[in-house]
C-alpha cells in the first residue's frame, strides 16, 4: 500500500518548507523503510521535543511521511529537552528510535542565520541520514 505525501505536499500542508518539517519528514520516511507498514494504521509514533515551534514542526513532517496522525491517535507529543522520535509497528512490535544529533542544531542555526529558511531546509534535506540521526532498531 502506498501512503504518505511528498515533501513538497508536506510543505504545502504545513505552510512552508523549513528545516524542522524536513527533519520530521525524513524521520517518518525512515520509519516506513525500516518498519514496512502494510496499512496506514500499522505505525505509532512518540515525538519527544520541546513543546514549542519550531521543534513541533517535526510533527507535521511525520504525519505527512509516515501516516501517523493526530486524528488516528497514532502520534503523541511528549515534552523533552532532547529531540527524538520513537516509532513502533503495532503488529510486529518492532521499534525504531531516531535521535537527532546535537551537531544538527548548530548546522540549522548557522545556515538559517546566514542564508535563510529555505537554504537551511535544503541543507537538512541533503544531509546524509547518519549525520542527521542516531538510529536504534529494536
Amino acid at each position: 500500500m502506498v501512503f504518505g505525501l511528498s515533501l513538497d505536499e508536506a510543505a504545502r500542508l504545513h505552510g512552508h518548507k523549513g528545516p524542522w518539517l524536513v527533519i520530521g519528514y525524513r524521520a517518518g520516511s525512515r520509519a516506513r523503510e525500516v518498519l514496512k507498514p502494510e496499512t496506514e494504521h500499522d505505525i505509532l509514533c512518540i515525538v519527544r521535543v520541546p513543546k514549542k515551534t519550531p521543534y513541533t514542526c517535526t510533527v507535521d513532517g511525520i504525519q505527512a511521511s509516515a501516516g501517523c496522525t493526530l486524528g488516528k491517535l497514532s502520534i503523541d507529543i511528549e515534552e523533552s529537552n532532547a529531540i527524538e522520535f520513537e516509532f513502533r509497528h503495532r503488529v510486529s512490535g518492532k521499534k525504531l528510535v531516531l535521535k537527532l544529533r546535537r551537531e544538527v542544531l548548530k548546522i540549522i542555526e548557522d545556515v538559517y542565520r546566514e542564508k535563510g529558511l529555505e537554504v537551511a531546509a535544503r541543507c537538512i534535506e541533503e544531509l546524509e541520514f547518519q549525520k542527521l540521526f542516531e538510529e536504534i532498531v529494536m
